[in-house]
């Protein structure tokens, strides 16, 4: 049987050969990962079981233990919780100043009278809003159809082969 050539870069079996060895490598990430976790769980339970024991005349019962435990997982996280804490403490006083702040600029310019609507600006502003959204709307409504135009007043003047169709109104 003749040898087989190599395969190339692209083929099922590089493919597989390169998924194999990614495997592989997790695989053994994923064990230094186990092995370290289990060096620290039995790194915490000697000291579990040394600080059980440091008490004369104790045996390590499972509640002597757990105290332990707790007394040990509190010393490490302890200074780490009141740093959060502070830091929250410090925040939420931070917030009350800006709510204050925020209550005095409202207050002056309530004083100042920024926040009071004017009757006559509504009065005069709206009824010109709307004049000028007609003036810009109905021309151009109007000159769409023939009945429109006519019924306006203007004068329909029909498609040719040089001009569109169109509307026009005189001012005579």
């Amino acid at each position: 049987m003749p040898p087989r050539p190599p395969a190339s870069p692209t083929s099922p079996d590089a493919d597989l050969r390169d998924t194999l060895d990614l495997l592989s490598q997790v695989v053994a990430d994923i064990s230094d990962r186990l092995d370290k976790q289990g060096h620290a769980l039995q790194a915490i339970g000697n000291t579990v079981t040394t600080l059980a024991t440091r008490e004369p005349g104790t045996a390590p019962t499972p509640d002597r233990m757990a105290d332990a435990t707790a007394r040990a997982v509190g010393k490490s996280l302890l200074p780490s919780l009141h740093k959060i804490v502070d830091a929250m403490e410090e925040l939420n006083g931070t917030k009350a100043v800006l709510r204050d702040r925020w209550r005095i600029v409202d207050r002056e310019e309530a004083r100042l009278g920024r926040w009071k609507v004017e009757p006559w600006s509504v009065v005069l502003g709206i009824p010109l809003a709307l004049l000028l959204l007609l003036a810009l709307t109905v021309p151009r409504a109007v000159a769409q159809t023939p009945l429109t135009c006519r019924a306006t007043g203007g004068t329909w003047w029909d498609e040719s082969e040089n001009y569109p169709a169109a509307c026009s109104f005189n001012a005579d």
